[in-house]
């Protein structure tokens, strides 16, 4: 099964300017798909990482959660992952959850997760496939499919499917770009035909055993793109303190993750100058119990693809 994927999506007659190409081809398709947005379910915090990095995880972040900011993957693990605020910007009521897995089936990364955001009397839940293949060793793209079910008191509820895709190329084992673009299908909700958001990111990242840095331009139509930035640094192999920020934000983010052999520890804080603080925790096990690094997990995963 994985060798057919692999001679369906990855001929041996590709070349990096041919792949250059296709990139090309769906960063316009992308951008070309966007109309105006104005319902509910903007982007938001999912996992402690995201909230540690500042959302900068277009072009690098392997775990369960990482398809929400890019749905394409480059690396294989079996993960499971819970993520916990217990409030936004000082809202004690306002709080947000969500469970994702992750693994790797015949050569396909496959993913699943639940998420709900709100209180009592103004709900969100998000459910997500996520699918991404290898076109090739430096080349792999992906796409969701999200259930997007909102629950208003005294006004009932409703729900829409939206779809997602992304590409993450490599330029070299320590160098990557990535695309994303949610809602590609402009899904609405309520009677009055609210647009779900539709964004665009593109970035690119270093990335290397202890040290990744990456820098993204991200735009949500109907408001200011801005630029995001974000670093991880790891002194220790079981000790990861991470940073970032977006432009026009007024937010500071800021995180420290432990691992304990396949069990990892994460917390995520962001600081709005105006609004205070809201702080994440997660909780993340690894399957696989290989205790590779995501650097490793990468180049393994690559070679793989290559050799197939």
């Amino acid at each position: 099964m994985s060798w057919r994927l692999c001679k369906l999506f990855s001929p041996r007659g590709w070349t990096l300017q041919l792949a250059l190409d296709v990139y090309t081809t769906l960063f316009i398709a992308m951008a070309m798909s966007f109309h105006d947005a104005d319902a509910g379910f903007e982007r938001r915090y999912s996992g402690a990482r995201s909230m540690a990095t500042g959302g900068t995880l277009c072009a690098f972040g392997e775990d369960p959660w990482s398809f929400y900011y890019n749905p394409a993957h480059a690396a294989e693990m079996s993960c499971l992952d819970v993520f916990y605020i217990p409030s936004t910007l000082g809202v004690q009521e306002i709080k947000s959850t969500g469970i994702a897995y992750r693994d790797n089936l015949f050569g396909v990364d496959v993913g699943g997760a639940a998420q709900t955001f709100g209180f009592d009397l103004y709900r969100e839940n998000v459910f997500t496939v996520n699918l991404s293949v290898p076109v090739y060793d430096f080349l792999f793209i992906g796409g969701n499919v999200n259930a997007n079910h909102l629950f208003i008191e005294d006004y009932g509820s409703d729900m829409s499917i939206s779809v997602d895709a992304g590409a993450k190329m490599f330029l070299s084992d320590n160098f990557s770009i990535g695309i994303s673009s949610t809602n590609l299908n402009s899904a609405t909700e309520t009677l009055s035909r609210d647009r779900l958001p539709q964004t665009f990111t593109g970035g690119i990242a270093f990335q290397s055993e202890d040290l990744t840095v990456g820098l993204e331009y991200f735009k949500e139509i109907g408001f200011p793109s801005s630029v995001k930035i974000a670093a991880e640094y790891s002194p220790v192999k079981f000790v990861t303190v991470r940073a970032g920020s977006a432009s026009g934000t007024n937010t500071f983010n800021t995180g420290l993750a432990v691992k304990f052999w396949s069990l990892e520890l994460e917390y995520g804080a962001a600081f709005h100058q105006v609004l205070g603080i809201t702080q994440s925790i997660g909780v993340s096990f690894d399957f696989s119990h290989d205790d590779k690094s995501e650097f490793e997990r990468i180049k393994d995963y690559r070679a793989g693809v290559s050799n197939r």
